[in-house]
């Protein structure tokens, strides 16, 4: 009678480790056996952990629209990501051409190729023109103008 049990249950692994391998959470759902729905959903849990733990590459959009699209396959069982290949520079530099001061006291760096960017740190440092930047990626969709001695300002791009 053991020997039965353990191999039904072997049989039910099976089954349900093969039913759990390339669905959606969508298609997860449709499955009527608890554990094999638990199964399905852990390996589609898996599926996005290891989308998210992997090395992106591309602009800011670029990855943005990677990830999404990764998530819309696993979730919604859509078409896999494109995987980009290419690599855009690491750093970004160009040299501050003027600085303006609104009305209101706000401070808009001006790029050489005519880009504007709008201080928005309270920090009473400021980069002067002609010094050279590089733009810095922060959290969320943030940047920063990141200048040849270490000052570091958070602006927006306007």
């Amino acid at each position: 009678m053991d020997t039965y049990r353990k191999g039904l249950i072997l049989v039910c692994c099976a089954v349900v480790c093969s039913a759990a391998q390339g669905q959606s959470f969508m298609d997860c759902a449709d499955i009527a056996d608890d554990t094999a729905r638990l199964a399905c959903y852990d390996s589609a849990a898996n599926a996005i952990k290891a989308s998210l733990e992997k090395p992106q590459t591309g602009s800011s959009e670029q990855r943005q629209e990677q990830r999404n699209a990764e998530v819309a396959a696993i979730v919604f069982g859509e078409e896999a990501a494109v995987v980009l290949e290419e690599e855009v520079p690491e750093q970004i530099t160009f040299i501050i051409k003027d600085v303006l001061y609104t009305r209101r006291r706000e401070t808009i760096f001006v790029a050489e190729d005519g880009r504007l960017f709008k201080k928005i740190a309270d920090t009473t440092v400021t980069i002067k023109p002609g010094e050279r930047v590089r733009i810095e990626d922060g959290f969320f969709g943030s940047i920063f103008l990141v200048t040849e001695k270490g000052v570091r300002i958070k602006v927006k791009e306007r």
